[in-house]
């Protein structure tokens, strides 16, 4: 009987992590739209050229490199600077997001961090 309540309570906490880490990304989705990442920064065939493309950022960056480079993108790539990325040239120009709330921060990172 033990054993039945521990599997059913794991079973329950593995689904409110599923619906957590579901419901940041799709707030994150609307955040990288409505903060204008889409203006630079395409996902799946979508968006600008100005920056990379983060189709598959997930896969390459850890959450918390992606935190930082949302809130203070020069601690990575020098303001201004020429950056190279899956072979193509970048200047380096994101603006911070310093003051963005840690909800916000968080629902953005998650989200570009599923993309595999």
């Amino acid at each position: 009987m033990k054993m039945k309540k521990a599997v059913s309570s794991l079973l329950i906490a593995s689904a409110l992590i599923f619906s957590v880490s579901t419901a940041f990304a799709a707030s994150g989705s609307s955040l990288f739209n409505s903060e204008g990442c889409i203006a630079c920064h395409t996902i799946n065939g979508e968006g600008g050229s100005v920056g990379p493309d983060l189709s598959h950022v997930g896969s390459k960056r850890s959450l918390s490199w992606l935190k930082t480079q949302i809130a203070d993108p020069d601690s990575h790539f020098a303001a201004g600077s020429t950056v190279n990325i899956n072979g193509k040239s970048y200047m380096a120009i994101m603006p911070a997001h310093k003051h963005m709330p840690a909800s916000e921060l968080n629902a953005l990172a998650n989200y570009l961090e599923t993309l595999k």
